[in-house]
């Protein structure tokens, strides 16, 4: 992780001491005409060795949330690694976790990139199914609803 230095913008420090008091900072995303919104982590690897985490399909506020709730399991020891499934961070839903190639970490993760100067860290991509239990990559599921989860991450090919 980059340390702080006078040359920075301000915002720059900010988030360098954020990073340094929290754990981790978030960043929110606006959509734009070929991605939704989004939010992400910078922090999690540095920390707690958690992937940095992304996250579509969200509010701003709910993501950060979710986001906020990852990183407090971290900090109980508890670490979501690429190819995982978990119940209980979003109630009444499962997430998975799919690892994102080098090509989705430098379209995604931008902050990330600039905070780790550098030096190399892994990414993932949360997802959660439809209310049916599709996931976005589902034939069946909504069009509306994997637009606005679009896969990047890889998955393992299964049965749901």
């Amino acid at each position: 992780m980059r340390a702080p230095e006078p040359t920075h913008t301000e915002a720059q420090q900010r988030l360098l001491a954020e990073i340094d008091e929290a754990g981790l900072h978030v960043v929110h995303h606006e959509g734009s005409a070929d991605l939704p919104a989004y939010v992400t982590t910078v922090g999690l690897w540095e920390n707690f060795g958690q992937p940095e985490v992304v996250v579509f399909g969200l509010p701003a506020e709910v993501g950060e949330e979710l986001l906020q709730a990852i990183a407090d399991q971290n900090d109980e020891g508890v670490t979501f690694l690429p190819g995982s499934r978990h119940q209980g961070l979003l109630e009444g839903y499962p997430v998975r976790f799919l690892v994102l190639g080098a090509a989705a970490r430098e379209r995604l993760c931008a902050v990330a990139r600039w905070a780790y100067g550098g030096e190399e860290f892994p990414a993932v991509q949360l997802v959660w199914p439809d209310p049916q239990g599709r996931w976005p990559w589902d034939p069946a599921t909504r069009e509306g609803y994997r637009k606005g989860q679009p896969v990047f991450g890889e998955r393992e090919v299964e049965g749901g």
